[in-house]
């Protein structure tokens, strides 16, 4: 019942309060791990993309004017799901035109932050609580209110 009414809210992008993410611990394309936990105390940005993903493709160059705008107060992270080829992620950054950090996703990721299908995009609180989740390609305008909101939530 739990998990049903979760995805309900996701599909309806409702506010999550307090709801913590899942924790990860995952490599980034230079092969260096981060991990949730050491993001505390930033907002993070989590954009859940596919290399073969059209909607992935067009929604990324319009992060990365927001990542330019807010890469001193957000953590950008773009989480692949199809790939774990370092040099196929480069290439895939270089042709869709963005230069946030890419982590490299895996099967327990998915699971956990329930990806069915991509682009999906997490903004997170400084306490790594859900602050909002978007399903699909979204305006811009609509994730860059989600960041402020956090960001005036959080004191930042």
């Amino acid at each position: 019942m739990r998990r049903f009414l979760i995805l309900l809210l996701v599909i309806f992008g409702f506010s999550f309060g307090e709801m913590k993410a899942p924790e990860f611990s995952l490599k980034d394309e230079d092969g260096k791990v981060v991990k949730l936990s050491d993001l505390k105390d930033s907002v993070v940005l989590l954009n859940f993309w596919a290399t073969t993903c059209h909607s992935c493709r067009k929604e990324l160059p319009e992060l990365e004017k927001l990542y330019q705008q807010y890469k001193d107060k957000v953590k950008f992270y773009a989480i692949v799901i199809d790939t774990e080829d370092p040099q196929k992620i480069k290439k895939a950054k270089k042709e869709i035109g963005f230069s946030f950090p890419v982590l490299i996703g895996n099967y327990q990721v998915m699971e956990k932050y329930r990806i069915i299908g991509t682009p999906i995009t997490y903004i997170l609180g400084k306490d790594n609580t859900i602050g909002k989740i978007f399903i699909g390609p979204q305006p811009i305008e609509k994730i860059k209110e989600a960041i402020d909101k956090q960001l005036q939530k959080q004191g930042a």
